[in-house]
């Protein structure tokens, strides 16, 4: 690899590089040292804590690195959370985890190609190779980059947003123009499909049991955590105004739990759920809150669409779609017996709430 990410001080930014596993295999560092060894405590200390900033804040934190030993520490901490996430054995946990960290890195790949200097290409180049994306940087330019088309399909299959369709992109000679930012959040969905391959990894049930200790400090945070944010992803008995997700209508629950997973939905996804829970009483801040997880967040984006939705911007506060404009987009998941007696998610509310309520009343 080039020179600005040949050191440990480098590769433990990017610990699912090719070079930094090369790096740790070199070390001479063994399964049974890193498990067992007072060596490597404070690698499986940060290890656990990658987890728990995974589960608590969506994103693993760049540490502040000044030595070898440092990078070293948290270079061997990257292959221990892996250890600790698959022994948990939890599919949500697994992927959280990994747009996670991809999340982490993607926020320092756009530092380190920011800098002004001739590195800045260099890194876009080497993240290319490694990833096997083919990239230029257009002539005369160091903001804009082109890739092939069919690379450009490849690596944004998953991101929904509308500005990420080939029509509405730039195309020549079946390249794709892109601003630098741009194709680094490209890099960021080749991250996430490295870091969560081979995940949950086949851990023997001793080492899991040598480590119990750890995983069951992460267990715990996940509880606590998934009981916090309830089960339509987000916390409506410590102060949101909406008091019982249970009766929010099949098609909006699961938009929600997959926005809470970090998993990127359909624009239309986005406006009905937006819509509804405006409806419902949210305010524009505890939606956009809801919104973190997802890996293309943009604050100021989600903010301005969220007030268009809410009439902030153009002075029309928009409804939840109804029933038939849900499945026309794909984002009716199923019904259930209260569907079958509305046509619109704001009517399923309403009626599961009152059933809810008439419950309540007869006990």
């Amino acid at each position: 690899m080039t020179d600005w990410c040949a050191e440990p001080v480098h590769l433990c930014l990017y610990p699912f590089l090719s070079a930094a596993s090369e790096y740790v295999e070199e070390s001479g560092i063994t399964l049974d040292d890193l498990i067992h060894s007072g060596t490597y405590r404070y690698a499986r200390s940060r290890g656990k804590e990658r987890v728990i900033e995974a589960i608590k804040d969506g994103k693993v934190r760049k540490q502040a690195i000044i030595s070898n030993a440092q990078a070293e520490t948290e270079l061997l901490s990257y292959p221990f959370a892996r250890i600790l996430v698959s022994c948990i054995e939890d599919e949500r946990l697994v992927r959280r985890y990994a747009i996670s960290e991809a999340k982490g890195a993607y926020e320092t790949l756009l530092e380190d190609s920011s800098t002004g200097s001739s590195l800045d290409t260099d890194i876009i180049y080497e993240m290319s190779e490694e990833f096997g994306i083919r990239v230029d940087f257009l002539p005369g330019e160091r903001e804009q980059v082109q890739m092939p088309f069919v690379d450009y399909l490849r690596f944004t299959a998953n991101l929904r947003d509308k500005r990420w369709k080939l029509v509405n992109r730039e195309l020549e000679k079946g390249k794709v123009k892109l601003r630098k930012s741009e194709f680094i959040r490209i890099i960021q969905e080749a991250m996430y499909e490295r870091i969560k391959k081979d995940l949950p990894l086949d851990v023997p049930a001793d080492i899991c049991k040598a480590i119990s200790g750890y995983t069951e400090s992460i267990k715990k945070e996940l509880e606590e955590t998934r009981k916090k944010f309830g089960d339509a992803g987000f916390d409506f008995e410590s102060g949101y105004r909406v008091k019982d997700p249970g009766c929010f209508p099949p098609c909006m629950s699961h938009i929600l739990n997959n926005l809470k997973e970090g998993v990127n939905v359909p624009h239309s996804a986005r406006f009905a759920v937006t819509a509804f829970l405006l409806n419902v009483g949210l305010t524009e801040d505890e939606i956009i809150e809801i919104y973190k997880n997802s890996p293309d967040f943009d604050a100021d984006r989600t903010r301005y669409q969220v007030e268009h939705i809410a009439g902030d911007k153009g002075g029309v506060r928009y409804t939840a779609p109804s029933c038939a404009t849900m499945r026309t987009y794909g984002n009716c998941v199923g019904n259930d017996e209260v569907c079958e007696k509305v046509s619109h998610p704001l009517s399923y509310y309403k009626l599961k709430l009152k059933k809810k309520r008439k419950k309540v009343e007869y006990k």
